[in-house]
C-alpha cells in the first residue's frame, strides 16, 4: 500500500526523514507530491505536511526547519505530548509539535554540529543532549512517533496497514586486547601467570561466545583493534603470530569489523592502512566499523569511512549514558547536514555499551541488569533492534569486570525471550 505525502517545497531533508519514519520503520512505501490537484483528487491514503490544512485530510503543521539549508543555533520551544516534552510546537496539527522537523533534529545529530561542549576525549556527551535533557534518551522516540502517526493515518483510513517487524538483537564485542598476557613479551607473560595462578588467559573468550551464540542463536559481530600507537590503543603489534590467528579464526565464523584506533582519530591515512591490514590478515573485505573511544567528529569521520569504503557504521552510541543518540533503534542511512544530502553509510545505533554502565553510570551488576531490561524492553515494545557493546574482558568475571558475566547472559536471556513483541501493548 502507498501512502500519499503533500509537501511543498519537496527538501532533502523532508524527502529524507518522510523516507525513514515510513519507509524504514513502519515499511511503507510513500509517493511525495507537491502537486495540489492530484492530492486533493486522490482517495487513497494521504495526509499533508504543510502551514494549513488543504481540506478535511490529515493534516501535519509545518515550521520552517526542514526548508532551510543553514545550520544554526536553534531557539527550541517545547509541547507536551504523551507526558513527555517535544520541540517544535505547532497548532491546529495532528500532534502538538512539528514531529518531522523533532524527528529530523534528533535522527541527523543537528545538535552535534552546533554544540561546543566536548568531553576530555573531544566527544560530545549525553548529559548535553536534547533527548537526556528531556527525559526520554532511554526511549527510541521517533520509533513511537511512527508508530503513533500509523495510529493517526488507520482512523481516517481503516485499510492502512504498517508492515510487522521483529524485534532484533545484535550482541558486538570490540577486541580491544586479544588477550591478557597470551601476546605479551615472555617475561611479561610469566609474571602475569604467577599473579594469576592460571595458565587460562582471562581474555580468551572466543569459544565461549561461540557456545553462547550457538545455545541462543546469535551471531556476534566483533570489531578488533589493531593500531597500537597510542597509550589509549593497548592492542598487541599486528605481526604478532597470536594475534594474526585470533583475527583469521574469528573471520571464518563472524562477521569482523575494523575498531579504529584512538590514534588514527583525524587521521584517514591511518585508518586506510590499519583497515587494509585487518582485512590481508582476516582475508576478507572489511565493511563494517566502529570507533574506539567512541570517537565521532561529525561530519569529517562518517565522511572518511565513507571515503574507505566502509558500508556500516556500529559508532553511534554515548559512553556517558545508556539509550538511544539519534532517538532510534532502527538502522539509518546518514544524512550529511553541510552538504545536505542522503548518503550510503548505514547507521546502527548502539544501545548499551559495558564501561558506560560500569565506569561512567556506576551502576552495580544488579542495577545494570536493570537498566539494560529497561531498555530491552522498551526497543521490544516498537519491534526494533537492540546492539549491545561488550569487550572480551567484560565477560569473565575477570579483575574490575567480577560479577559482571552474568549481566552479560542476562541480557542474552532476555533477548532472546519472546523476540516479536505485540505493537499493541
Amino acid at each position: 500500500m502507498q501512502l500519499l505525502v503533500y509537501a511543498n517545497p519537496i527538501t532533502a531533508r523532508k524527502r529524507y526523514i518522510f523516507q525513514f519514519l515510513f519507509t524504514h520503520i513502519l515499511g511503507v512505501q510513500i509517493k511525495l507530491s507537491d502537486n495540489l490537484e492530484e492530492f486533493l483528487s486522490s482517495s487513497s491514503p494521504k495526509l499533508s505536511y504543510s502551514l494549513n490544512a488543504l481540506a478535511k485530510e490529515i493534516h501535519f503543521k509545518e515550521t520552517p526547519f526542514l526548508t532551510e539549508t543553514e545550520i544554526r543555533k536553534q531557539n527550541l520551544a517545547f509541547a507536551d505530548f504523551n507526558q513527555t516534552q517535544v520541540p517544535f510546537p505547532v497548532k491546529n496539527s495532528v500532534f502538538p509539535f512539528d514531529v518531522f522537523a523533532a524527528s529530523f533534529y534528533l535522527l541527523s545529530r543537528y545538535e552535534e554540529y552546533i554544540s561546543i561542549k566536548r568531553d576530555h576525549h573531544q566527544r560530545f556527551e549525553g548529559k548535553n543532549s536534547l533527548a537526556f535533557n528531556l527525559g526520554f534518551i532511554n526511549r527510541p522516540i521517533i520509533d513511537e512517533w511512527a508508530l503513533a502517526i500509523a495510529d493517526e493515518i488507520k482512523k481516517q483510513y481503516p485499510e492502512f496497514e504498517i508492515a510487522q517487524r521483529d524485534f532484533q538483537f545484535i550482541p558486538t564485542l570490540d577486541i580491544d586486547r586479544p588477550y591478557y598476557f597470551k601476546t605479551d613479551p615472555f617475561y611479561k607473560r610469566v609474571l602475569k601467570q604467577l599473579k594469576l595462578f592460571k595458565k587460562t588467559d582471562p581474555f580468551d573468550v572466543y569459544e565461549q561466545v561461540k557456545i553462547w551464540d550457538a545455545q541462543f542463536n546469535l551471531s556476534t559481530i566483533y570489531f578488533i583493534l589493531t593500531g597500537n600507537q597510542h597509550q589509549n590503543d593497548p592492542a598487541p603489534s599486528i605481526k604478532n603470530n597470536l594475534f594474526q590467528k585470533v583475527i583469521q579464526k574469528l573471520a571464518q565464523t563472524h562477521q569482523i569489523g575494523i575498531h579504529p584506533s584512538y590514534f588514527s582519530h583525524h587521521q584517514v591515512e591511518v585508518v586506510k592502512q590499519e583497515k587494509e591490514e585487518l582485512a590481508k590478515i582476516a582475508q576478507t573485505e572489511i565493511t563494517i566499523s566502529r570507533q574506539h573511544y567512541l570517537l565521532l567528529s561529525l561530519p569529517k569521520t562518517y565522511r572518511d569511512l565513507i571515503a574507505l569504503g566502509i558500508k556500516e557504521d556500529y559508532t553511534l552510541a554515548y559512553a556517558d549514558v545508556a539509550g538511544f543518540r539519534a532517538a532510534t533503534c532502527t538502522p539509518f542511512f546518514w544524512y550529511d547536514l553541510e552538504k545536505e544530502e542522503i548518503t550510503s553509510l548505514l547507521i546502527h545505533p548502539t544501545t548499551v555499551m559495558d564501561q558506560t554502565l560500569r565506569s561512567y553510570m556506576s551502576l552495580s551488576p544488579a542495577a545494570a541488569i536493570q537498566q539494560i531490561e529497561e531498555l530491552m524492553w522498551n526497543v521490544k515494545k516498537v519491534n526494533g533492534t537492540f546492539i549491545s557493546l561488550w569487550h572480551n574482558e567484560s565477560v569473565n568475571n575477570f579483575g574490575v569486570w567480577k560479577d559482571w558475566k552474568c549481566v552479560y547472559l542476562n541480557m542474552l536471556e532476555k533477548a532472546v525471550d519472546g523476540r516479536k513483541m505485540d505493537k499493541s501493548i
